[in-house]
């Protein structure tokens, strides 16, 4: 009676080698009362015993760890102004290729060798991505305001009308 209450509890294993092996249904080895409760019903099995993991598994210290950020992208957009020495896009690897005006730090980082405007361009052919600096056209010199000719013209008889009068 115990021995077939034991055996619906628990299930037989047969592996590879031909020696039976006890689980209970939860997976894990039968203890030693379900050894004792078999010998004494006369069962000549063989049991092969397994131990169990005694120690948590590692592996969840590594979870927690990050790194710092390395706020890599576009720092200037494409016609946006950028004085000399200015870094325009923080990369790994040469996602964009440095074109006029522009160079490269060891690290792939591209700035501007020029005060100008960074303008983005892709080659048709290559399918490339540069990044060149245009340069600003100097503003034009200040002209002098406009003025009408009729009010020159009576600036000028008020002149002469004034030296006349001197003359005089």
């Amino acid at each position: 009676m115990a021995l077939a209450a034991l055996r619906a509890a628990c299930r037989l294993i047969q592996p590879a080698t031909g020696l039976l092996a006890t689980t209970c249904g939860s997976g894990y080895p039968t203890t030693g009362l379900a050894v004792a409760a078999l010998l004494e019903a006369g069962s000549s099995v063989n049991l092969l015993q397994t131990r169990g993991a005694s120690k948590k598994a590692g592996g969840s210290t590594q979870n927690g760890k990050d790194s710092n950020p390395k706020m890599l992208g576009l720092k200037r957009s494409g016609g946006q102004e950028c004085k000399a020495g200015a870094i325009i896009v923080r990369q790994r690897g040469t996602q964009f290729h440095p074109g006029t005006n522009v160079g490269m730090g060891r690290d792939h980082t591209l700035f501007a060798l020029i005060p100008g405007r960074a303008v983005f361009a892709r080659s048709r052919h290559t399918k490339r991505r540069s990044v060149s600096v245009e340069p600003i056209p100097p503003p034009a010199a200040p002209t002098k305001p406009h003025v009408p000719m009729h009010k020159v013209r009576a600036a000028r008889k008020g002149a002469r009308l004034q030296l006349q009068s001197q003359l005089l």
